[in-house]
């Protein structure tokens, strides 16, 4: 009757530790998800204010553009790259300035819709789309996702005529 009673304790503890391993993955499967889900968030925060920084630099100076016949000499003065330096400022593990792309097509940090140059007058709302790509969290990976973009956008007026630039003379007032 004793050995009949240990084999049933060790069953049960056998079965605990099965539970107990198998509630364990669960839990830390959650746990993955939601530093994850934290860390897009995150990072979310810094992408709009990446938009919002590119959308400030390039109402105060429309030439400030990689496409911009006039643009700064310096490539750093550009919207783009200031967009992006935000990025760099925060860089850590959670962002990388790395993950947006300047230099091919499509960009990442764009005009959204491309208002030329010409058209680039005092008071003409523009847009600014800043798009980031997080290639390095757990939960997409175990899901199969190569990298999960986040996209953020910005709308501002210009405050200045660029160089070139077409634009109405305003009317004068009445009497």
């Amino acid at each position: 009757m004793k050995t009949m009673l240990l084999k049933i304790r060790h069953r049960r503890k056998a079965q605990s530790l099965v539970e107990f391993a198998l509630g364990g993955i669960l839990l830390m499967m959650l746990l993955a998800a939601s530093v994850d889900l934290g860390r897009a968030y995150y990072t979310y925060i810094v992408v709009q204010n990446m938009a919002g920084e590119g959308a400030a630099v390039l109402s105060l100076a429309p030439d400030a553009d990689l496409d911009s016949a006039n643009r700064p000499a310096d490539d750093n003065d550009t919207f783009q790259f200031r967009a992006r330096n935000v990025a760099a400022r925060v860089q850590g593990v959670v962002i990388s300035p790395a993950n947006v792309n300047l230099g091919a097509s499509p960009r990442d940090v764009r005009l959204d819709p491309a208002v030329p140059t010409s058209q680039r007058c005092t008071g003409r709302v523009f847009t600014v789309e800043v798009d980031y790509h997080i290639r390095d969290l757990f939960f997409p990976a175990f899901l199969r996702f190569q990298q999960l973009t986040v996209a953020a956008v910005s709308q501002s007026a210009f405050y200045a005529d660029a160089s070139g630039a077409v634009c109405p003379s305003p009317t004068p007032a009445g009497p």
